[in-house]
């Protein structure tokens, strides 16, 4: 059964938030961030199945976002992120033209938003240590 949100029968969606270390991207950012001590800051969402890694901002990290693959998703973890310390201006916003809604974002706007596609600028934005994060990440980072 495909997700559907315009369907009669579509359940509510619920965001859980749990402890960061669960998070199936936890190793990944503890790598990756300049900030370590923004880790025990952050918390870890589910949506559905696995849990992802929400790092709220602060010394030199002025944004994040978490990645939803449909709108009423955002808004539940949109909702349960709004509510804590560390995560201002939460809001949706889109990775592309197509498909809005695909991302909560919190902080400083994106560099991207202004069109600045330079990777050291954006490791420097999200937090990311001097060697930043590889690009992209990849996908084995999160398998169930």
């Amino acid at each position: 059964m495909f997700h559907n949100p315009e369907a009669d029968d579509h359940p509510p969606v619920k965001a859980e938030l749990l402890s960061p270390g669960v998070a199936c991207d936890f190793t990944f950012f503890k790598r990756h961030l300049a900030d370590q001590s923004l880790l025990e800051l952050s918390v870890a969402v589910r949506i559905l199945r696995l849990p992802f890694l929400a790092v709220p901002v602060g010394g030199v990290r002025r944004g994040g976002f978490y990645t939803v693959s449909c709108t009423c998703f955002g808004l539940a973890v949109r909702t349960v992120l709004a509510e804590l310390e560390g995560f201002p201006d939460v809001r949706l916003g889109s990775t592309s033209r197509t498909r809005p809604g695909d991302i909560v974002e919190w902080g400083e706007p994106s560099p991207r938003l202004s069109g600045i596609d330079d990777q050291r600028l954006l490791d420097e934005f999200y937090g990311f240590g001097p060697s930043g994060p590889p690009t992209p990440i990849p996908a084995a980072v999160c398998s169930p």
